[in-house]
């Protein structure tokens, strides 16, 4: 009965009359289970210090650590007296003291060091001392981990002028391995943090740099696609020079006839029905002109702007009016269905009509030597909201092996000199831009067929 009332009599006047031993105590365990926690170990060494000076009450003491080349061990934190540069601020790792903690592993008390303790491959005392006095040290406590050492605690007397204890030998120590294991893995924290901020600037820069590739992408198709509309009109205006000659040729010498008549006209007589004849077919002639110019005009204007309003129908007609020389006196038709009540498209006229002009092109070119057939047509898919038009001649088709690279930069079955191969590719960017698809029809029979889809504003 008496042997646990004993003991626990013994611990109340222990904690009345060792009040401080038991606060430091207590204060000690407490940042051993903190430190723990923490990952960084700034804070862990500046923690650890002020505890172990603060709690008990010594002069002075100093964390090393191993420096990132692993050669010598630096002064990291401190607290008391000797916290400053002016005193011994680190130490190589063949020293003395640190041979000997990597040896033994055990805390270095400087008033216990006899040379019985001393292992044969182990440093003399006198080095070790003289280590010891240089950093000011009763005590060095080394940071081990994973049978490594990566640092140690030295501290100085107590102020009290106790010597360490037993139990505040096994606090400290226990301190020193708990210090080791929370620095290691604050450092740990440390690369991964580090690599990881790394990788995302590496990524923000890859990323910025993608942008700006892909913006000067954006700007060289801007480009090839103004360039190739502005060759493609270039190839057809000799063509609509010669449509529009023929109907202003026939203005102007009626105009000139007419002219005369009036000027020979007897006010007393009616005049000639002939005379109005003319003027109405010269009237007729100059609205075909002006037609053909407002169809040229509208395919070859040059906007960035993907917002109009645009009517599909009238794109492939005045597309057919800039190609009517190419095929009028070609042995070909083409048969032309429209839906007329077809909703517009949200996009851009002349950039649809390059593709439109294209691929009838296209199509023309490969009828006009055998009396062929070309068939346009439009409708609206109800159940997907976009406008179609579709391209289907009776030509040779293309063949199966090649169908995979039509829509490939500079790809083209053409003699040199006559197809840059860009065409297709641009047509392909060009409805990519309207968020529309082209693709190349499955033909039952001959021939080759286009079909473009385009998301409608009537679909919004």
């Amino acid at each position: 009965m008496f042997g646990p009332l004993k003991s626990k009599i013994q611990i109340l006047v222990d904690r009345v009359f060792y009040k401080g031993k038991y606060d430091y105590q207590k204060a000690i365990k407490d940042v051993s289970q903190m430190i723990v926690s923490v990952l960084d170990y700034n804070k862990i060494a500046s923690h650890v210090m002020n505890t172990i000076g603060d709690a008990m009450l010594i002069d002075h003491c100093e964390l090393f650590l191993r420096d990132k080349s692993g050669s010598a061990f630096e002064k990291y934190a401190g607290h008391g007296r000797y916290n400053d540069n002016n005193y011994l601020v680190s130490m190589t790792q063949n020293s003395p003291l640190i041979d000997y903690m990597k040896n033994t592993k055990k805390p270095v008390i400087r008033e216990h060091l006899t040379d019985k303790e001393m292992e044969p491959e182990a440093p003399g005392v006198k080095d070790i001392l003289s280590d010891m006095r240089a950093l000011n040290a009763d005590l060095a406590l080394p940071m081990i981990f994973k049978d490594n050492l990566n640092g140690f605690i030295v501290t100085g007397k107590k102020l009290s002028g106790d010597f360490f204890s037993y139990e505040d030998m096994d606090l400290l120590v226990t301190l020193s391995s708990q210090c080791a294991l929370a620095i290691e893995n604050a450092r740990s924290y440390k690369i991964i943090n580090d690599l990881n901020i790394s990788l995302e600037n590496r990524v923000e820069e890859r990323t910025r740099a993608l942008k700006e590739a892909l913006s000067e992408k954006e700007q060289t198709q801007e480009q090839l696609i103004r360039s190739e509309s502005l060759a493609s009109i270039g190839q057809l205006v000799a063509g609509v020079a010669h449509e529009l000659n023929n109907p202003l040729t026939s203005v102007t010498s009626l105009v000139q006839s007419t002219i005369e008549d009036i000027q020979r006209w007897d006010k007393h007589n009616p005049l000639d029905e002939n005379v109005i004849e003319d003027l109405n077919f010269a009237d007729k002639e100059l609205k075909r002109a002006r037609s053909i110019v407002t169809s040229l005009l509208g395919l070859s204007r040059q906007t960035q702007a993907y917002s109009e309003a645009v009517n599909i129908n009238a794109v492939i007609k005045d597309a057919l009016k800039i190609l009517f020389n190419q095929y009028k006196h070609a042995d070909l038709d083409i048969v032309e269905t429209y839906t007329l009540d077809l909703p517009n498209i949200q996009g851009n006229f002349a950039n649809l009509g390059q593709v439109v002009l294209n691929i009838i092109q296209n199509a023309i070119q490969a009828v006009i030597n055998i009396k062929g057939t070309i068939f346009l047509s439009t409708r609206y898919d109800h159940d997907t909201g976009q406008v179609v038009f579709s391209c289907r001649d009776t030509g040779p088709g293309i063949p199966e092996p090649i169908k995979q690279d039509i829509f490939k930069p500079f790809f083209t079955t053409k003699e040199v000199g006559k197809g840059t191969g860009l065409g297709l590719y641009i047509c392909h960017e060009i409805i990519q831009k309207h968020k529309g698809t082209l693709t190349l029809e499955e033909t039952d029979d001959v021939g080759a067929g286009f079909e473009v889809r385009l998301p409608s504003k009537a679909d919004e």
